[in-house]
């Protein structure tokens, strides 16, 4: 190929320059950690990736998985814009080298920022999170790249 690109007319290295995929940068990734990885950080992964600024993706993990996501998730995320994004997978335990940042929710996990919740109610439980996510979207959405 690199030899037709060499020799061939501007139009026809265009297309084959077209052709050749650049790997991506890999996205820096934060985990959100609960005890189960089966609802609060379930929520504030969908929440995050539904907004996520470039180069940057969430995932769920649990210190003690479940062996589903709780059947509360879904209705939650219902009407949010975020139930495309939730990962409905078998909740799987927190590995700390496959995150650039770990957040933990109502957990405590070592080296972890720790976010504590209030609310009473899982709708209030729901928007507090997407408050949470929604305030560190716009971190890093500002945050130089690194």
């Amino acid at each position: 190929m690199l030899e037709r690109l060499v020799t061939g007319s501007p139009r026809r290295i265009g297309r084959a320059l077209q052709t050749i995929s650049v790997p991506a940068h890999e996205p820096r990734r934060i985990a959100f950690v609960c005890e189960h990885g089966a609802f609060r950080s379930r929520l504030a992964a969908a929440f995050f990736n539904r907004l996520r600024p470039d180069g940057w993706e969430a995932s769920s993990a649990g210190l003690t998985p479940q062996s589903e996501v709780s059947v509360r998730v879904g209705p939650l995320l219902a009407g949010t814009g975020a139930e495309a994004f939730a990962d409905l997978g078998k909740p799987s335990p927190l590995d700390p080298l496959e995150a650039d940042r770990i957040i933990a929710i109502d957990a405590l996990v070592d080296g972890a920022e720790v976010w504590t919740t209030t609310a009473s109610s899982d709708e209030e439980l729901r928007d507090e999170i997407r408050l949470r996510v929604d305030h560190l979207v716009a971190e890093l959405s500002h945050a130089p790249a690194g």
